[in-house]
């Protein structure tokens, strides 16, 4: 019997899910699986402490980047983890389970069984299943949100690191996954930093920068970094919670971070007396102020643009307003087309002057064939292609595959059972047989002694207890298949949301939605070719080209 080495991931998103800064649950589930595989072989673990599978991509994740070098070196056979949403929450995922295949890795979860991509189905399903996995991720985001907001309007301290000014510790209260939880306790010399800044900015009308070099100058220690900053000072100006009010939700964080106007912020109905270092009145004065100068710099900043646009005629700023980067090549050189939009100046009747932009893609090695494509055609072909695409994949009709698929499943599934209940059977039998033996055997009329029997008859109990947690995990792996399975039958029923959802978006958001669905796009000055991450045409039978489905055209 060839032997497989069998390594091990363990993950937690947080530092609250440790046990021990340890992940002994996850560990314990693989273990004992690996014990229900003969052939298997344990060889070590891979960990990730406080390691997010959503907020984190493939390639931010150091772990994942070593197992992959280590799958290359062909160092061992299986990766197992404890379920799907172990490896990550997003559907990029579902392509690096390929990756770990095609270099002889098989992918085993303890919940989800062998994660296979050999045929097109299987790569869709893990596409789905992690697909899933990052709309729970995102459900789980919003009810963590919603109980946040709800504490902080109550007045408790929702966690995290201690602003300065203050120290963690212990509130005397437990949460529902029995650790103590943390409130803040004012730090008597940092506070009278805090109220020195408030008085420099409020009294004496200093900037952010001017409070730092006077803190610098006073020698009073910054709080991470050797010198004090105008941004460290600004955060300090603007919590609430130096007036003694938690906050949440002060800025927008995602591809655009963004600060949020004070209406926006959400802050505790009452005030928390033990941890007020300024007094409302001069908080509220800090805001007036900073408010004040930011809408002073915002009107200067028009107004010189505004005089620079009289003076040059500067063109409206094309950057970003092309849907196409980052996935668009050139089909010549390979490489990533780049804007090269460029302006049109002309002058009315009246003798006004207007500027417009030419959007237009590039290529950077200006090939001979054809070296720039416009805006227009270019993503006008692009999107009714997109259009296209997902106008057929509510018209696949797959439903007879699924159910002969689902149907194999569920009998092989049955069939697991049946050998399980049959041996289960046979041990209980063997069970009372042993049990009727034992007056014998405690009069020494019979060949084994009461001690042996007594250990027979506990080996075959401990073999019952496994046969009931394999018939139980028989049992999940059948309904889970059902969910896998309904899953993807809706799959198919959101196409047209998604059609609606992309005709209707911004560039940006059509940006995002086209880098989902397609890996690239080659474009010559005949043809163009579309390479879908998933395509329609492996459900239809009509495979094109390996993966590329070409749009011939003509010149733009």
């Amino acid at each position: 019997m060839n032997k497989k080495m069998v390594r091990i991931l363990l993950r937690v998103s947080s530092r609250q899910q440790l046990h021990d800064d340890d992940i002994p649950l996850q560990r314990a589930e693989t273990k004992n699986f690996i014990k229900q595989h003969t052939e298997w072989v344990f060889d070590r673990e891979y960990i990730e402490k406080a390691v997010s599978g959503y907020k984190n991509g493939i390639e931010d994740r150091e772990v994942l980047m070593e197992i992959l070098e280590d799958a290359r070196k062909h160092e061992f056979d299986i990766l197992l983890t404890y379920m799907s949403d172990r490896i990550g929450r997003r559907e990029e995922y579902s392509f690096y389970i390929s990756t770990l295949n095609k270099l002889g890795v098989e992918v085993w979860t303890v919940k989800d069984g062998l994660l296979k991509s050999e045929e097109h189905i299987d790569k869709l399903l893990n596409y789905i299943r992690f697909w899933q996995n990052e709309g729970e991720s995102k459900k789980t985001s919003m009810r963590v949100r919603d109980a946040q907001i709800e504490m902080i309007k109550a007045g408790k301290f929702v966690g995290g690191k201690a602003p300065y000014g203050y120290r963690l510790v212990d509130s005397g209260q437990i949460s529902s996954h029995g650790r103590m939880l943390k409130k803040l306790e004012i730090v008597s010399h940092e506070a009278e930093i805090v109220k020195k800044i408030y008085d420099l900015y409020v009294q004496k009308g200093y900037g952010y920068e001017k409070i730092a070099k006077e803190l610098d100058k006073e020698g009073i220690a910054a709080i991470t970094t050797e010198k004090w900053k105008g941004g460290t000072v600004c955060s300090i100006l603007k919590n609430p919670v130096y007036m003694g009010y938690y906050s949440i939700h002060r800025r927008k964080s995602g591809n655009n971070f963004k600060r949020l106007d004070r209406n926006e912020w959400i802050i505790s109905e009452k005030q928390n007396e033990e941890i007020v270092i300024i007094s409302p009145l001069e908080w509220e004065k800090a805001q007036e102020i900073r408010e004040a100068k930011r809408a002073h710099l915002q009107e200067s900043a028009n107004r010189s643009a505004e005089l620079y646009e009289q003076q040059y005629h500067a063109p409206f700023n094309p950057r970003g307003k092309l849907a196409l980067l980052g996935i668009a090549y050139c089909g010549y050189c390979r490489k990533k087309l780049r804007n090269t939009g460029y302006n049109n100046h002309w002058k009315t009747k009246d003798g006004e002057e207007k500027v417009s932009c030419v959007g237009r893609y590039g290529c950077p090695e200006k090939c001979r064939e054809r070296s720039s494509y416009s805006q227009d055609f270019l993503e006008s072909t692009i999107f009714q292609v997109v259009e296209d695409y997902l106008g057929r994949l509510k018209s696949i009709d797959i439903t007879e595959e699924l159910q002969k698929m689902k149907e194999q499943q569920i009998q092989k599934r049955e069939n697991e059972r049946k050998e399980i209940a049959k041996e289960t059977e046979k041990i209980k039998k063997e069970i009372k047989a042993l049990y009727d033996k034992l007056p014998d055997a405690i009069h020494g009329t019979y060949c084994f002694s009461e001690e042996e029997l007594a250990k027979m008859i506990g080996e075959r109990k401990e073999r019952l207890e496994q046969l009931k947690h394999e018939d139980a995990s028989v049992q999940n792996a059948m309904d889970r298949a059902e969910i896998t399975y309904g899953d993807l039958e809706r799959f198919t029923s959101i196409a047209p949301d998604w059609k609606q959802l992309f005709g209707e978006a911004d560039v940006q958001t059509k940006r995002m939605l086209l880098a989902s669905l397609i890996e690239r796009i080659d474009v010559k000055d005949e043809d163009i070719s579309i390479k879908f991450r998933i395509r329609v045409d492996d459900f239809v039978r009509e495979t094109i080209d390996s993966g590329t489905t070409p749009y011939t055209h003509g010149s733009a």
